[in-house]
């Protein structure tokens, strides 16, 4: 009778695992097409049996049922990798491109009124300039130009700098966000060991939203983790611990420095860069990861001028004998050529020191690169226009020094007789003048009150004619007249008009020191273009591709972890039919005991 009352057992069995599995695969359809949720598959297997005798061929023996192993979490770990690493690469350059994108609209280059137009006007207007100087027509729209030109430059240079700004913020936002996620994944560590402890059941809902955190993550920083036997997975971002299996290391940022408040996130434990950048990240490194390091490479880490693209020194020329009258004069030429050539290979060592700095620090930061260049050209444009129309001598004092004073003898007056004055320049330096009147004692020992040049110093801001420091002098808005074009006759200066129109043509700058071709002002403001339309474009393919990886990894990844509904109704109806039989297989069972009680006492 014990035998027969344990039968009940055996469709019990089969009755529980059923409804389990058919909970199971109602649990997988409910969240088919869910972003994250894995497949569950329930595996079944027989449980211990019992000898009941042997014989010729072999023992006899009877089942005990049937019994659930485990309910597994269907993954791949290998394309799992594979997949996060490949959003790690896509974002990157996502990032970059999307960086560039939004440059390009500050340029104007996606509609019909871009800067180059303003160049354009500016050029047309000294053209009508150059037919009539003393037209005071001529001058005011020469003047208006000027102000639409310099105005729409330092507005573009101070989006460059808000967006600049913005993308600081979105630093501290994704590294906020690391810290969260980090924070979180070890929670579920946690939950996940406790539920698995028992190795009764798999937390598998917590694994998803694990997995689905590191799917993140992955996306943002480059990472690596590892799974330890009791469930938990230690964390690994940019090759240091994130998450252990006691602890979270948490991210933090600081100011690049005293002088610039963007930020560059640090390890918080002891202040070290989180991101070794002292080389370009690049796909044969393997360091081309995750939008943070993108937004930092598309960021720089400070607000980028002209004085920051260096400039290659000229060679001296070497004197050529036929070209000098005595030998005494020659040998003279030498020794200065020999003292200059020195000089010149000093200045060359250190551009090359500039050159590499400028390669490794501001050349591959996207918007830092674009604010320097585009300065260059602007810096170029208006201290060239100064420089006609207010040119420059330099003279000898008595101690030796040199000087840069206004010359006199070159520079035009303004038109009519309360605005004959000279110096008078179109664009000025915020705070400060370009000329300080002073007297000064030359080498020949005679005084002379001359106007000092108040020279620009890379290391004082105030003193630079960059973008935000500049603007078209007030004084020749109100009154156009005192543009020095003409002379004390009241007469008009046609070569300084001429030379309003020639600087245009005039070879200007390359875009940086890696580059050998010089270009006139247009020439340079279109390569300057092509350059970061070429890097967006390049950024953009990249992307495309990464996506196209990203988007062959998720799909294999489906094929294994994925919910297939057809699968899993074919799966509800094979467990309904084993429950169904498990429960027929209960109904005989508990009708023979019945017969056999009711019937044989």
């Amino acid at each position: 009778m014990s035998g027969t009352m344990g039968n009940f057992y055996v469709g019990v069995s089969g009755m529980q695992s059923g409804q389990y599995a058919l909970n199971t695969t109602a649990h997988n359809i409910t969240n088919a097409g869910i972003t994250g949720y894995t497949r569950q598959q329930v595996l079944l297997t027989d449980m211990a049996y019992t000898n009941l005798g042997n014989t010729a061929i072999g023992k006899n023996q009877a089942g005990l049922g049937t019994r659930i192993v485990d309910v597994r979490h269907i993954r791949d770990n290998l394309i799992d990798k594979k997949y996060r690493t490949e959003v790690g690469r896509e974002q990157f350059y996502q990032t970059k491109y999307d960086v560039v994108a939004e440059v390009q609209n500050y340029f104007g280059e996606l509609e019909s009124s871009d800067f180059r137009t303003y160049m354009q006007n500016l050029w047309s207007a000294a053209e009508e300039l150059q037919k009539e100087p003393n037209s005071i027509v001529t001058r005011s729209s020469y003047i208006a130009r000027a102000v639409a030109f310099v105005d729409q430059a330092n507005k573009i240079y101070s989006q460059l700098t808000t967006y600049q700004k913005n993308l600081n913020t979105e630093i501290q936002d994704q590294v906020d966000r690391i810290n969260q996620i980090a924070d979180t994944i070890y929670d579920l560590n946690g939950e996940i060991s406790k539920v698995e402890a028992t190795g009764i059941e798999s937390a598998n809902d917590y694994r998803d939203q694990r997995d689905s955190l590191l799917d993140e993550l992955s996306g943002i920083i480059s990472i690596s983790y590892r799974e330890m036997e009791d469930g938990q997975v230690e964390v690994y971002a940019e090759n240091r611990c994130l998450v252990s299996m006691d602890r979270t290391y948490k991210l933090d940022t600081k100011e690049v420095s005293d002088s610039c408040d963007y930020y560059v996130p640090v390890w918080k434990d002891d202040q070290t860069n989180v991101f070794n950048l002292t080389r370009v990240p690049n796909a044969d490194t393997g360091t081309d990861v995750g939008s943070l390091k993108g937004i930092i490479m598309s960021r720089g880490d400070w607000v980028a001028k002209y004085t920051d693209v260096p400039q290659a020194p000229e060679a001296p020329v070497r004197p050529v004998r036929a070209d000098y009258k005595t030998d005494a004069d020659y040998n003279q030429a030498m020794a200065d050529y020999q003292t200059d050539y020195q000089q010149y290979q000093t200045d060359y060592q250190q551009f090359v020191k500039d050159r590499d700095y400028y390669n490794t620090y501001l050349e591959p930061y996207t918007v830092n690169n674009i604010m320097a260049q585009f300065d260059q050209l602007i810096h170029g444009v208006v201290t060239k226009i100064n420089d006609i129309l207010c040119p420059n001598k330099e003279i000898t004092l008595a101690d030796g020094s040199t000087i840069h004073v206004l010359d006199e003898e070159k520079a035009g007056y303004g038109m009519g007789d309360k605005n004959s004055v000279q110096g008078t320049e179109l664009f000025i330096r915020n705070n400060m003048p370009r000329y300080t009147e002073q007297t000064v004692t030359l080498a020949d020992g005679t005084q002379q009150t001359v106007k000092v040049y108040n020279e620009e110093n890379e290391n004082d801001y105030i003193s630079l004619y960059t973008l935000g420091n500049i603007q078209v002098n007030d004084d020749l808005t109100k009154n156009p007249s005192l543009l020095p074009l003409s002379n004390l006759q009241k007469e008009e200066l046609q070569d300084v008009a001429n030379q309003l129109i020639t600087m245009w043509e005039d070879d200007f700058a390359s875009l940086g020191p890696n580059s050998l071709v010089t270009n006139n002002f247009m020439g340079y403001y279109k390569e300057f273009i092509a350059d970061f339309a070429n890097k967006g474009y390049t950024y953009n393919g990249i992307a495309e591709s990464q996506t196209k990886a990203v988007q062959e990894a998720d799909n294999q990844r489906q094929t294994v972890a994925g919910v297939s509904t057809d699968e899993e109704l074919s799966n509800l109806i094979k467990y309904q039919q084993g429950y169904n039989a498990s429960s027929r297989y209960f109904s005989v069972v508990s009708e023979m005991v019945e017969h056999l009680i009711s019937k044989l006492g």
